[in-house]
């Protein structure tokens, strides 16, 4: 353990009031090993862009939110030790909401006004997200978000940057997969399984609003806890309901536990099952799954090799969507520093994001770039579909769900 925490510390990283974490060889079981570092003092380093990270390392959403804090920290080393941005190095502060809005909001405050960061990135819980956006916009600080709340949930807001595609362009991206693969019939019947959040129902509505357009009618809208481990319930019902598709907005472990109560009611694992954005599951005991992509891990584009080397040089997993999501955050941020200039205050950070648009060296399926409208970011999406043995397998073809021409 104390090893681990000397890699952490010598990456300059500060954890308040939280306990450093390890993660086991499945990534969602963790245990404290040591005190906070202290080795970065406080402020703004000296000749460095300061970023700050909010994100979940202890409590319930540590599957999602430590494999993005991993691709993050992999990005922002390995643009460090090719010379970071324009001769600056990258200082990331990194802070444990563990789940809670209350510590997310103090977390938010620390960074701002203590640390004076550029931006605070990560935040994959849209329940500390709700909580801080309002704080955002009062500070006119950047959020460059993973998986922020659906702005067609929450008000729209130009401090808030959107990396991940959102709620509604999943929802598109879930049923144009699924329409493609549907056979000769082209129509179906499709429940929606998601989380009783806001984005949970906003995933609902979305789907609900476009199903039609794809040839599916919505067989209901199964939206269950957070904290919930048993579906059986509602997997019998979806069963029951002639259900010929699934259209999920859980995260990983939660997706293998319906599949596994859905096999338990005789439900064919032939039955096509999608996922959100950066679902990492390991082990999927299903025949038809795939999940959207915006981002790829694998092949020669040199966005990509970048990717494989700095995930590696860092100890964490290339092939897990989710450590690739973070990692394209801690890149976009640093094409925007690059475009702002050093030093780089949250207001002409908000302004440089905005001129971003780059398929990162081939990283993206194609351009990212900011929607005035929902300041989402990717354009284009894949599908990767798994193996049986849930092991990722191949993507799809691209799917456009918002035209360039939109934005």
């Amino acid at each position: 353990m104390s090893s681990l925490f000397g890699h952490f510390e010598d990456r300059r990283r500060r954890y308040w009031g939280r306990a450093l974490l390890a993660v086991t060889s499945a990534g969602l079981l963790f245990a404290a090993c040591g005190s906070p570092s202290s080795s970065t003092g406080s402020g703004k380093s000296s000749g460095s862009y300061s970023v700050g990270e909010v994100d979940d390392l202890t409590a319930g959403l540590t599957f999602l939110d430590v494999p993005w804090h991993q691709g993050l920290v992999a990005a922002i080393d390995g643009i460090n030790a090719r010379g970071g941005v324009k001769g600056h190095r990258i200082h990331l502060i990194t802070l444990d909401s563990a789940g809670s809005a209350t510590q997310g909001v103090t977390d938010f405050h620390q960074l701002v006004s203590v640390d004076h960061v550029s931006a605070v990135v990560g935040v994959g819980d849209s329940i500390v997200d709700a909580a801080l956006l309002p704080l955002a916009t009062a500070a006119h600080v950047p959020i460059v978000a993973v998986a922020p709340p659906s702005s067609e949930v929450f008000p729209v807001s130009r401090d808030m940057f959107e990396y991940s595609p959102s709620t509604s362009a999943e929802a598109e991206s879930e049923l144009s997969y699924l329409h493609s693969i549907a056979g000769s019939s082209g129509t179906g019947r499709v429940a929606v399984f998601g989380y009783d959040t806001p984005q949970g129902h906003g995933l609902a509505t979305a789907v609900a609003s476009d199903a039609a357009k794809y040839g599916f009618t919505v067989a209901g809208d199964f939206l269950v806890a957070p904290t919930a481990t048993d579906y059986s319930t509602d997997a019998a019902e979806i069963a029951q309901g002639h259900v010929t598709a699934i259209a999920t907005g859980v995260a990983g472990p939660s997706v293998v536990t319906l599949m596994k109560d859905l096999k338990a009611v005789g439900m064919p694992t032939s039955t096509p099952i999608t996922a959100f954005a950066g679902v990492n599951v390991p082990a999927a005991p299903w025949s038809s799954f795939a999940i959207v992509a915006d981002y790829r891990t694998t092949g020669s584009q040199p966005g990509v090799v970048n990717y494989r080397h700095d995930v590696a040089a860092a100890g964490y997993d290339p092939s897990s969507p989710t450590v690739v999501e973070g990692y394209a955050g801690g890149m976009l941020l640093s094409q925007a520093l690059g475009q702002c200039g050093f030093p780089c205050p949250a207001t002409s950070l908000e302004t440089a994001l905005t001129k971003v648009k780059t398929d990162l060296s081939g990283l993206a399926f194609g351009p990212v770039v900011w929607s005035p409208k929902f300041h989402e970011g990717p354009t284009v999406f894949s599908m990767l579909t798994y193996t049986a043995q849930g092991q990722p397998a191949t993507y799809a073809a691209p799917v456009t769900v918002y035209p360039a021409s939109s934005y």
